[in-house]
């Protein structure tokens, strides 16, 4: 079975600007730009039920100046890459290659699948064409612009490498008088001693000196010193305890870096570091630029750190402050390469929402850990998920000239998942997949394998097959899927769950909501059997792109995939996936754009994320491609 390579692609609009030769109110002797943001998995009906609750105050702003869709579709699957690669390129998966997020190595252990966001569209992307018609370009985190890929922006920031995993480790201080130093310490000076397991490189060793700067009579340890030789020159960094400090990592002239917290009582007898993963960036541009940007802003940031989260080595708040300080980044970044080097076109990106949601998103009976109260816990998240996205478009907003379009987009929505699929299993109960001693696919003798994604699946025919086995293979597969249906063996276990719970909560004298909440989850636990799976497209031996599977799953709502041979289906993990049919509600994404040449206050029609790039051509008054599947959003313009 050859490999499948899966791209992924994100993208965060912006500012668009509207080419002067066809719109009246473009000031004389300027030209159009577009900023383009994109909010990974931002909902459509979400977002705009937080700016009627007054939640969203920016993106109120850019509604009432300027046009929101009704809702924007996606394509199908619904995922991260096939979608950013439409709002990209203005084509469907079938003619991007993206297909899907990841793709699978047959020489790998199954579900240990690769990342397609490093692979290239099969059709040029926006900041590519833009670039070859003579316009300065930019794209910040925006999936698919990944410069070592080809076709790169001239300025280009994209994910890097992580050298480390973020941790958590105890610190045991000892006394010494090795160091140099400048302050002097009250209580005998101490010294720990922390390892930086980094990737592809040597171990780097980080000296931490404790130092009492209060002058009391009390033992009170409340100032640090990290340094990688005791010396107390410039390089070191000092903290308080129980503060954030950052340290730039460097190896083979590449930067890196990563955030830190020394948790800790006034004696250091409970002393902890909290550390987030070491991270760096891809940089590419004119001579200077990756400088430029890593003098002005730092190291690239951690994205966040759920795992942290989840083991209690930061508590919530932190966890937000690692999240924010990632899309603080990412915003300045872009908006500083808008003002300083001024692209015709930015595009830029971030992931919070998405990533909140696959998380937190908790709101179906049926999800593992529902209550009403974790519920509302977990949608105060969500909500601070979106505020964050708000602020960023606050801060793009003022950054934007008189020649300046802002489009905001998303790729998707989100939906709640009760139950993880595993199509890999029934292939291999129906013969169809066979697995060496190794845990890989036998090439050999398996006729089908389905590499998941969220809530779609590609099914790939071993292309050894000749014509009529793949025919036979397919119609068995479709049968398989068609006919099969979930059973209720966990949902008794969740019913007690619930109500071993409901002793304290009955003793409050909530009888009515208890009565209400109990009835819900009970509409939703014994209802008959479902049929989890849905059809997309099936086999077809011409007319396919390479990387398309065969046979295409979706899940039905409510259900995501997996790859693992593990039980046909079984409780999520994961509370939000994406990937399933695109028509449902909560899977439309967002449109708003604002700019001289955007009505104002008007709302229009729904659209498709195919219609993005031909209405950007338009604004950039450049020639579009012949590939282009959607259309200009005429009913935007003035």
């Amino acid at each position: 079975m050859n490999k499948h390579y899966f791209y992924i692609v994100i993208l965060l609009i912006g500012s668009i600007a509207f080419p002067s030769s066809g719109y009246a109110e473009n000031p004389i002797g300027k030209e159009n730009k577009v900023v383009m943001i994109s909010f990974d998995g931002m909902r459509n009906d979400l977002t705009k039920e937080y700016v009627k609750d007054g939640k969203l105050p920016h993106i109120r702003s850019l509604m009432e100046n300027g046009v929101a869709a009704k809702g924007s579709k996606t394509v199908t699957p619904s995922l991260t890459a096939p979608s950013h690669a439409a709002i990209a390129s203005g084509a469907a998966p079938s003619e991007t290659g993206m297909v899907s997020n990841k793709w699978q190595d047959p020489n790998k252990e199954l579900a240990n699948g690769e990342s397609a966001f490093h692979q290239p569209l099969d059709k040029s992307p926006l900041w590519a064409e833009a670039k070859k018609n003579g316009k300065t370009t930019a794209t910040v985190l925006f999936p698919g612009s990944n410069p070592d890929a080809g076709g790169q922006a001239d300025y280009a920031v994209y994910y890097g490498e992580t050298w480390a995993d973020s941790s958590q480790d105890k610190l045991q201080f000892k006394k010494t008088e090795s160091w140099k130093h400048t302050e002097d310490s009250f209580s005998p000076m101490k010294e720990a001693i922390v390892k930086l397991p980094l990737k592809e490189t040597k171990n780097k060793v980080i000296y931490i000196l404790a130092l009492d700067t209060s002058d009391d009579g009390k033992t009170n340890y409340n100032r640090f010193i990290f340094s990688e030789n005791r010396s107390g020159d410039s390089d070191d960094i000092i903290v308080n305890a129980n503060e954030w400090g950052s340290i730039p990592v460097e190896a083979d002239g590449e930067s890196a870096g990563f955030w830190f917290k020394l948790k800790t009582d006034a004696s250091l007898e409970n002393a902890s570091i909290y550390r987030t993963a070491v991270t760096s960036a891809l940089i590419k541009g004119p001579e200077g630029f990756e400088k430029d940007l890593i003098s002005e802003f730092g190291f690239f940031p951690v994205q966040d750190d759920t795992k942290a989260f989840e083991k209690e080595w930061i508590t919530r708040e932190e966890y937000e402050e690692i999240s924010s300080r990632f899309v603080r980044w990412a915003t300045d970044v872009s908006l500083y390469i808008k003002e300083k080097y001024q692209p015709d076109l930015l595009m830029f990106y971030t992931p919070q929402i998405d990533h909140e949601s696959h998380h937190f998103l908790l709101t179906d009976p049926r999800q593992p850990g529902y209550s009403e109260e974790n519920s509302q816990i977990h949608s105060k998240y969500i909500e601070w998920a979106y505020k964050l996205a708000d602020k960023v478009v606050g801060q793009t907003m003022e950054s934007l000239g008189e020649e300046d379009h802002l489009f905001v987009v998303s790729d998707h929505g989100m939906e709640p998942v009760h139950t993880i699929l595993a199509p890999n299993t029934l292939l291999k109960e129906a013969g169809l997949l066979k697995i060496d001693k190794k845990g890989r696919v036998d090439e050999e003798n398996s006729k089908a394998m389905a590499v998941a994604s969220g809530s779609a699946a590609q099914i790939y025919l071993n292309e050894k097959l000749s014509k009529k086995e793949k025919k036979k293979a397919a119609g068995q597969i479709e049968k398989l899927f068609s006919e099969y249906k979930t059973k209720p063996e966990f949902k008794t276990k969740i019913l007690k769950g619930y109500l071993s719970e409901a002793g304290d909560y009955l003793t409050e004298g909530n009888f009515s909501t208890f009565n209400q909440t109990a009835q819900k989850i009970s509409n939703y636990l014994f209802r008959k059997e479902e049929k989890p799976y849905l059809i997309a497209y099936r086999y077809k031996a011409e007319n396919k792109h390479p990387n398309q599977g065969d046979i295409l799953l979706l899940g039905s709502r409510g259900y995501m995939m997996g790859s693992s041979l593990t039980s046909p289906h079984m409780p999520t993990i994961e509370l939000g996936s994406h990937g399933g049919n695109p028509e449902r509600k909560e899977l439309k994404a967002v449109f708003f754009a604002q700019g001289p040449s955007i009505k104002k206050g008007s709302p229009i029609g729904s659209i498709t994320t195919l219609d993005i790039a031909p209405t950007v051509y338009k604004l950039l008054d450049i020639p579009a491609p012949d590939f282009l599947e959607g259309k200009v959003l005429k009913d935007a313009l003035k």
